[in-house]
């Protein structure tokens, strides 16, 4: 006898829960659209259709598929949780939050509402607030791995790091599946947490386990090298290294297109590279990504591959960019070039001249430009230097501001080096940039063919100043001061500090590239730092950085067009 509609719709959502419960995500999706062909209005197939479409590209059908849930069961906990997922994925974190906290307070035993809050909620800023909500989704159930993970991030950014660090540990070790591709991020979070915690011991443990539980992904070992690192062992950091590049060839990411869009990246083990996530538009170009081995390998630089793999690229950017990380990279990343025969973006030789203790030679003479003179030192040299004005003290090839100190006395001088830094450091007159009301204000401009863009402004209450440490999110008129600055940059910088930082762009002669900087209280220009390896990115969403979200897509754009100008000659 023919089963009816209901037995086969359940049939059906059988079949598609158990794709789903094993993440066969794919296959779940067809199951749950072939209950929803036999019976339109049933509501867990909408519902747990919903789950998957609201983690997935295509937003405009997600929200097609929540409002019918919305519609058939205006009123349910589970539908209103989709909506608030569906929001925070469109950057709308003030709607979501609005729509969990109703869900939170009709049920408040769900974990999973809860956990959405905290997120929404760290989105914007609010961290006692997240950290409540996820506190509530762990008492619910101490197993929710999801939420531990998500509570180290936020600790994290609140600068707790000795507690992010065990709140992350415990949540990697549990090898929850459930944590998907969180997992790598959360590694990555860990790994920064222990090197600011000085735990770097325990990291090491995690990342190990990790890759013995069959996590063997490029970005698992990336983080075990960058440990390795840190805990300086460069030779072993190295090898491994080499060996991802051997295993990973040449990637290949996006269809098959012309050569105009199709960009050959070329990075190499043990350099400073130009971060690209955001910067090669994924909806414009193909990318054959290779990266070359380090110079004293018998294979290198190509480890079994050959130019031929680029062969359909008409573009090459070289990301080596930091001159402080080159140990031969760069002579072998220019013969890699010209063996390519094709227009380089980047060219490695340009990277040459923008070490941080070059700066001052660099852009002598630009007025209203202050360069402080970067040298180079040695642990022994800085022992016998009297610390008579504060100095910034960093490993050359620093970024971000892991290890940089400021010192301004000899005790801080001496317990500085109590703590086995580098064999190698740059020495840096510090200037107060303090402004006149007290904030410190750093300033991120992004060059494009040698174009001046602005990208960010952080204000902060103290010296050691970065976007995520000034907590932007959380203070609106830091927020709309920083959308004046996008708005007319010019405007703010003035005439003066304008015209210096257009000459920057100029001297510095790369094809991407940037500077961090500070305005004085006579209005000069005082530089921090001017290479190819400045951070362009996007990911605050934008309900929270509306401005950003105006600005930096023609960023991007820019170097889209030049990446066509030059394929094409």
């Amino acid at each position: 006898m023919k089963s009816s509609p209901k037995d086969r719709a359940a049939q059906l959502l059988g079949e598609a829960v158990g794709h789903h419960v094993e993440n066969r995500l794919a296959q779940a999706q067809a199951g749950y659209r072939a209950v929803l062909d036999v019976a339109p209005d049933h509501a867990e197939a909408l519902g747990m259709l919903a789950l998957i479409l609201t983690d997935g590209p295509d937003l405009a059908e997600a929200e097609g598929v929540v409002q019918r849930l919305v519609a058939l069961r205006p009123d349910d906990s589970a539908s209103q949780l989709c909506l608030g997922r569906l929001r925070m994925r469109q950057g709308d974190d003030a709607a979501a939050v609005e729509v969990l906290r109703r869900v939170a307070a009709e049920r408040s035993d769900l974990p999973p509402v809860f956990n959405e809050l905290g997120v929404g909620l760290h989105r914007l800023g609010r961290t006692d607030e997240a950290l409540e909500a996820l506190d509530r989704a762990l008492a619910l159930n101490p197993a929710y791995q999801v939420a531990r993970g998500n509570r180290g991030m936020v600790l994290f950014d609140a600068g707790r790091f000795e507690e992010a660090a065990d709140t992350l540990v415990a949540a990697l070790a549990s090898g929850d599946p459930a944590l998907g591709n969180a997992r790598t991020s959360l590694l990555t979070t860990l790994v920064r947490a222990a090197i600011r915690a000085g735990r770097l011991p325990q990291a090491e443990a995690v990342a190990r386990a990790q890759l013995a539980a069959g996590h063997t992904d490029t970005e698992t070992r990336e983080q075990l090298a960058r440990i390795l690192d840190a805990l300086h062992r460069r030779a072993e950091a190295v090898e491994l290294r080499n060996d991802i590049a051997r295993w990973a060839g040449v990637q290949r990411t996006g269809p098959l297109r012309s050569p105009a869009e199709t960009v050959a990246v070329l990075a190499a083990v043990g350099a400073g590279h130009v971060p690209t996530r955001y910067l090669i538009d994924p909806d414009r170009f193909s990318t054959l990504f290779v990266g070359l081995l380090s110079p004293d390998q018998p294979d290198a630089p190509w480890g079994g591959r050959h130019v031929g793999d680029l062969a359909d690229a008409g573009s090459v950017f070289s990301t080596l960019g930091d001159i402080h990380r080159d140990v031969g990279q760069l002579a072998q990343a220019t013969q890699v070039c010209a063996q390519l025969g094709k227009p380089v973006i980047n060219p490695p030789a340009g990277i040459a001249r923008t070490g941080r203790d070059h700066a001052a030679t660099l852009f002598a003479g630009v007025p209203g430009l202050i360069v402080p003179q970067a040298r180079p030192t040695s642990p022994a040299q800085l022992a016998g230097l009297a610390i008579e004005a504060p100095v910034l003290v960093r490993p050359p090839g620093d970024h971000g501001g892991e290890n940089l100190m400021r010192l301004t006395n000899s005790a801080e001088r001496d317990a500085y080096l109590a703590n086995a830094p580098e064999e190698q450091l740059l020495l840096t007159p510090f200037h107060d940039f303090r402004s006149p009301d007290g904030a410190w204000r750093k300033y991120r401009l992004i060059f494009v063919d040698r174009k001046v863009w602005p990208f960010h402004l952080a204000i902060g209450e103290d010296w050691l100043l970065h976007y995520w440490r000034a907590e932007m999110a959380r203070s609106p008129w830091k927020l709309e001061e920083e959308e004046r600055f996008l708005d007319d940059w010019r405007g703010v910088f003035g005439p003066k500090a304008a015209a210096a930082a257009d000459e920057v762009a100029r001297r510095l002669d790369l094809d991407y590239g940037g500077m961090d900087c500070a305005l004085t209280a006579n209005g000069d220009l005082l530089l921090f730092e001017a290479n190819a390896t400045i951070l362009l990115h996007l990911d605050e969403p934008a309900s929270a950085a509306p401005a950003k979200h105006r600005h930096v897509p023609p960023i991007r754009d820019a170097f889209t067009q030049l990446i066509l100008e030059r394929a094409q000659g």
